[in-house]
């Protein structure tokens, strides 16, 4: 009994034209990709949003014409307003927009190392352009400063280091090229000198603080120039 109403279902389906659920056709790659792009298509224009903001639309008439109502009156100042006043006008703003065009030679930089050496050629061949500006150096720490400031002898860069240095109370000897500072008040002031107890940095030996106890520091050797 089962088995004859199965047999005139598939009869049915048969007549109707349709297939069976085992039946259904393989769909080709190309196929699948393209009612997935259909279905996502539908999609987004249900969901998409409908956008309120609207197009402005500025007007600079209003400039324009300002602008025009300037040239007008620095043409009759070189004339009456004819062709010849007009081409005066012009021949007298490309002169002037002539006399601070920047010299582009003078802001090429050529760096010329002083020890040059053979290098990988993935190794930097210039200083970093960074080191070109004084705010950098306030972020280095005394020991980067010392550095710059005895390896980098005749450039900005000593200047700037030396310059920071000054701002945490250190304070350079010419005589023996070395930077010192107060330990505690001194002992002494006279008008040539002062005597007490100093922290120096020994660039020469150990690259090291190194405290000097009782020692003169004449004011004649003292860098006073406004770093």
């Amino acid at each position: 009994m089962k088995r004859s109403q199965d047999n005139k279902k598939d009869e049915s389906r048969k007549d109707k034209g349709t297939k069976s659920p085992s039946h259904k056709e393989k769909l080709t790659p190309e196929e699948v990709w393209k009612n997935a792009a259909i279905l996502l298509g539908t999609k987004k224009k249900e969901t998409a949003p409908k956008s309120t903001q609207s197009t402005r639309n500025f007007d600079f008439s209003d400039v324009c014409m300002e602008i025009e109502k300037v040239n007008k009156e620095r043409i009759l100042q070189h004339g009456n307003g004819h062709e010849d006043s007009v081409r005066r006008f012009y021949e007298v703003e490309t002169s002037n927009s002539l006399v601070h065009i920047p010299n582009f030679r003078d802001l090429e930089k050529k760096y010329v190392p002083r020890t040059p050496l053979e290098t990988p050629s993935f190794f930097p061949k210039t200083p970093l352009y960074v080191f070109e500006s004084q705010d950098i150096f306030k972020k280095l720490d005394i020991d980067t400063l010392f550095f710059i400031f005895y390896s980098q002898l005749g450039t900005i860069q000593q200047y700037y280091a030396a310059v920071q240095l000054k701002t945490y109370s250190w304070r350079f000897h010419t005589k023996y090229f070395t930077w010192f500072q107060r330990l505690d008040e001194p002992k002494l002031i006279t008008a040539d000198y002062e005597r007490g107890d100093f922290l120096f940095f020994d660039y020469d030996v150990t690259w090291s603080f190194m405290k000097k106890s009782d020692f003169t520091f004449e004011y004649k050797y003292l860098e006073c120039s406004e770093w």
